[in-house]
């Protein structure tokens, strides 16, 4: 079972990004602005003539036909359609390639001021904070390509959760493969970078897996070693 597409899927050319939400890709000849469903900086992935792929919405009332879903990059397609890390997460987790988790999750939990992901009722009640991972530098995984507020917002909520008993997870999905760990990019964000080393130290579990992305979905693969 993966993540699947869903809808049509074809092949284009970038051409540009004018602004977060929207990028000009060459399709069949013909230039067409399509949605991009992340906004990150995704540094690395957008020159000018690299290959992507597109999803056709079945909305007919959306703006754009299209939304830039796979990067091309060094020969293996990378996933920026940051939206779908919870459903690739909760979908490994019904395939039992989430070691401790193995019952219901529920989603979009309030906590504090925040809304975190997931909550799994176990042997303790555990919050999950799931993030999506698409940079990648000599073969190493990082988070984030931009600062995020919100990022350390959370990770202070599942902290002060983990003080008053609660469990706490932060799971990072890497959405390529061939990474060999995975780190937090401190040269964009310290901030997150100490973060999260004060949210391992609270006792707080950090995961990271990377995934099986091609042209039909993608799919959660293994657990990959994280370096702080």
């Amino acid at each position: 079972m993966a993540v699947l597409w869903s809808g049509e899927t074809i092949i284009g050319i970038f051409k540009e990004r004018p602004n977060r939400f929207q990028a000009i890709v060459e399709i069949e000849g013909v230039l067409e602005t399509v949605h991009v469903p992340n906004t990150g900086r995704m540094s690395g992935l957008l020159a000018p003539g690299t290959e992507v792929l597109l999803v056709r919405s079945n909305n007919s009332k959306r703006k754009h036909r299209f939304s830039l879903t796979l990067i091309r990059k060094q020969g293996q397609w990378v996933c920026v359609y940051s939206a779908l890390a919870n459903r690739v997460f909760e979908d490994g987790v019904q395939l039992g390639k989430v070691r401790g988790i193995d019952g219901t999750l529920q989603r979009e939990v309030k906590i504090g001021e925040s809304r975190i992901d997931f909550t799994f009722e176990g042997e303790f009640s555990t919050f999950i904070e799931v993030k999506c991972v698409t940079y990648e530098e000599d073969g190493v995984a990082m988070f984030p390509d931009a600062p995020t507020l919100r990022g350390r917002k959370h990770i202070g909520e599942l902290i002060r959760a983990t003080e008053e008993g609660k469990r706490g997870m932060v799971v990072f999905i890497i959405f390529m493969k061939g990474v060999t760990y995975f780190t937090p990019l401190e040269a964009v964000d310290p901030l997150f970078a100490e973060a999260l080393k004060k949210a391992k130290q609270a006792g707080i579990e950090l995961r990271a897996y990377d995934c099986t992305v091609n042209q039909e979905g993608i799919e959660l693969n293994q657990a990959i070693p994280i370096r702080l």
